[in-house]
């Protein structure tokens, strides 16, 4: 044949003129290039057999023929040296060829797929977001459990019975709570029908809230033990969809224990009717006292002026007649006043008890109300002779209190001194025990037994043997002081024992020298600063009064600043804590406001960070009655004066506020001085004043601090440049033309100038 017909050729040794070197590097190449060669399609096959969910792993076989027939054709490379079988070793590459261009014809349509398999990077990528997904979904899982967990803890703790049903009426939820309530024991409800419950209320219950999603309907119902319960229902409604609309899954009751609140209800209502009986007796009884006190009167008077005089001297016995008569309307007034006392101490603890009574509290030098009390009494000393003793400290701190009120208490006290005292003395004594205010008032009359020390504080409670020695008065007067004292914030009490005298005493409370003392003795302080703050020409806006927003929780606080404010001619709004000044400042547009640091729900600090951060109420001036002493944050916050410490104004304060309008918010001060203390020293005299300030140390730095923002006045150290130079400087400066400047010396203001 031809393929083996090679006696005309010559082997291809001869090509390589037999050079030994020659041949064997050309052998050695060929036959490992054959056995690489026959050792990959070895490898792929195995790679396929072993990997049969490879995309397109034929291809590998494909590609294993191709790499075989071409180390087949190095073989033949090597065989041909020695013998020229070259027919046989071209059709071998012939096959090797037919196979490459079957390869390339099948591998090039699979590009495009084999393109589009993921990379080892984008698998690696895709497994880490598969596993963060599982491990987001143990994590939401263990969260599910642990909110379950909680749910199913809050449901069993509620003090509140909670029954929940499927529609038919099935349970399928309830609580320890309403086995409690019921007296079920330890019985599984879970499963049963809402009719086994025997509560046909129940079932009457739910029924309007089957076709109302928002409906709440609810219903008393009797507990064990005669207790009474408020049942209240609702619907649960799944959303699906607007053509479907909602779909009832169940409902929920829940059940209140209100057996306290009914009964408190029932003691407010019982209380309210007493207080509202007691006033309209004692008012019912206020019109014939009237008439017998008043008739009464003008016989006594009238028997003075008009019938004494006419009666003969010899005419003894109707002289007498006449005298009993006077005697007899001596009684009915005396009497009828003491009832009117009694009417009036019934009145007093009536409005006390419902809140209705009027208070007017305001700044009081405790002095001057002792010798008020001590001069309404002093008849009674020199009708019974004793003595009155007086130990008073020179001075006394003010405090906060309605002045009538308390000298209502101290006239009692004094007068029980004195009603109690046969012969010796009645003691007035005040002191000071750390912040409070103590008034003992002092006898050596008969005292009162241990045991009944307690009981005299009680309503119509009177101490003592009322068969031997009955004592004069209502029963009403110390109770009435008790309250007064109590709602003053104070307290009272009685040390005694029988036959060695009483010492009554009662405290006020003094107001803490950095907050509460400031808003009662320093009220013309208060008023003169806010002259200053709210001041602007009546011309232009009326005859209208100012308005001042007065924040404090405080009710004593509010009432003192609101009946000393009005006096001024101010109109007063009121809030009593922070979110309602917040909105009181928005809807009122106050010309000032006062606002405590000590707020609930939000304090002082934040509400002034809202209101000058909001637009409508930016520029309103704030004066802070605060107790703590933090006035860097509230200048930060735009707070305008402290009423603490009231600082008066230095000659550079002064100059500043008659360059600057009063009546609007933190006037902005640009402080230029190369020294670092000079600066210090003006900021913290100017932020004493209520000025926002902003400092620079170079006079440029300064011009850009005044063009970035709105400056009301500069100060500037001389110091730094010439007076006249920084004049021109400044005199062509857009914008700055128009700001007003101060120039220091060494240590004063030299003088003001406004270029204009």
């Amino acid at each position: 044949m031809l393929v083996f017909n090679n006696l005309l050729l010559i082997p291809h040794g001869h090509c390589y003129l037999w050079k030994p070197g020659l041949v064997w590097l050309n052998v050695v190449s060929d036959s490992l290039i054959g056995l690489s060669y026959y050792s990959i399609p070895i490898t792929l096959t195995c790679l396929v057999r072993l990997r049969k969910d490879l995309p397109f792993n034929w291809i590998f076989l494909l590609f294993g023929a191709f790499i075989l027939a071409c180390g087949t054709g190095h073989f033949m490379d090597v065989w041909t040296v020695w013998h020229p079988t070259y027919w046989l070793s071209s059709w071998i590459r012939l096959i090797t060829a037919l196979i490459s261009i079957g390869t390339a014809t099948i591998l090039l349509p699979l590009l495009p797929k084999a393109l589009a398999l993921p990379s080892p990077s984008q698998l690696q990528e895709a497994n880490g977001k598969l596993q963060q997904e599982i491990a987001d979904r143990k994590q939401a899982e263990e969260k599910l459990q642990m909110t379950l967990a909680d749910l199913n803890a809050i449901i069993d703790n509620l003090a509140d019975g909670l029954l929940v049903t499927d529609i038919p009426g099935k349970i399928t939820r309830f609580n320890p709570a309403l086995l409690r309530m019921f007296n079920l024991g330890k019985i599984n409800l879970k499963g049963k029908d809402l009719r086994e419950f025997y509560r046909p209320e129940l079932l009457e219950l739910i029924e309007p809230t089957r076709a109302n999603t928002e409906e709440l309907v609810s219903v008393d119902v009797e507990l064990d033990n005669g207790r009474i319960g408020q049942a209240s229902a609702t619907g649960i409604f799944k959303e699906t969809g607007a053509s479907e609309g909602n779909r009832c899954l169940g409902f929920v009751i829940l059940i209140r224990d209100i057996t306290t609140e009914r009964e408190v209800d029932r003691m407010k209502e019982v209380d309210r009717m007493k207080t509202d009986f007691l006033a309209t007796v004692s008012h019912e009884l206020r019109t014939p006292l009237t008439s017998i006190l008043g008739f009464a009167s003008i016989i006594q008077e009238k028997l003075e002026e008009a019938i004494f005089p006419l009666v003969s001297a010899s005419d003894r016995k109707l002289h007498k007649a006449l005298k009993k008569v006077y005697a007899n309307i001596s009684i009915i007034v005396s009497e009828a006043e003491r009832l009117t006392c009694l009417i009036n101490d019934v009145l007093d603890i009536a409005k006390i008890e419902a809140g209705r009574l009027n208070w007017h509290i305001q700044p009081t030098n405790p002095l001057q109300i002792l010798e008020h009390a001590i001069a309404a009494t002093s008849p009674l000393f020199e009708q019974s002779g004793l003595e009155l003793i007086k130990e008073f400290p020179p001075e006394l701190p003010e405090v906060a209190i309605d002045r009538n009120r308390v000298i209502q208490v101290l006239i009692n006290l004094i007068s029980n001194a004195v009603k109690f005292t046969a012969i010796g003395s009645v003691t007035c004594r005040v002191r000071i025990n750390q912040n409070e205010l103590v008034i003992d008032i002092i006898d050596t009359g008969i005292g009162i037994a241990k045991d009944d020390c307690g009981k005299v504080f009680e309503r119509f409670k009177q101490v003592g043997d009322t068969l031997t020695d009955k004592p004069k008065g209502t029963g009403l007067g110390l109770p009435i002081c008790k309250q007064i004292v109590e709602y003053h914030g104070g307290r009272i009490w009685v040390e005694s024992e029988l036959g060695r005298g009483s010492t009554f005493s009662f405290t006020i409370p003094i107001p803490a020298p950095s907050g509460n003392q400031s808003s009662c003795t320093n009220i013309d302080t208060l008023v003169k600063q806010l002259k200053q703050q709210v001041v602007s020409t009546t011309e232009v806006i009326g005859n209208q009064p100012k308005t001042i927003l007065v924040v404090d929780d405080e009710l004593h606080i509010r009432e003192l600043l609101q009946q000393s404010l009005t006096a001024e001619g101010y109109a007063v709004t009121e809030a009593s804590d922070g979110m309602e000044a917040i909105a009181q400042a928005k809807a009122v547009k106050p010309d000032l406001i006062i606002l405590d640091v000590m707020l609930p729900q939000i304090n002082g600090f934040d509400v002034a960070a809202i209101l000058k951060n909001d637009p409508q109420t930016m520029s309103i001036p704030i004066i802070m009655l605060s107790i703590a002493e933090d006035k860097e944050r509230g200048y930060r916050l735009g707070i305008d004066r402290y009423l603490t410490k009231p600082i008066n104004m230095t000659g550079l304060s002064n100059e500043i506020g008659l360059l600057l309008d009063q009546g609007v918010s933190a006037k902005t001060v640009l402080v230029v001085a190369e020294n670092a203390l000079t600066r210090r020293t003006l900021s913290e005299v100017l932020r004493s004043q209520g000025y926002q300030v902003v400092e620079s140390s170079e006079f440029e730095e300064g011009i850009d601090w005044a063009l970035s923002m709105k400056i009301d006045l500069i100060i500037i150290d001389n110091l730094l440049s010439d007076e006249q130079d920084l004049l021109k400087t400044m005199r062509f400066v857009e914008g700055l033309e128009n700001i007003s400047l101060i120039f220091l010396g060494d240590f004063v203001a030299k003088r003001s100038q406004n270029r204009k």
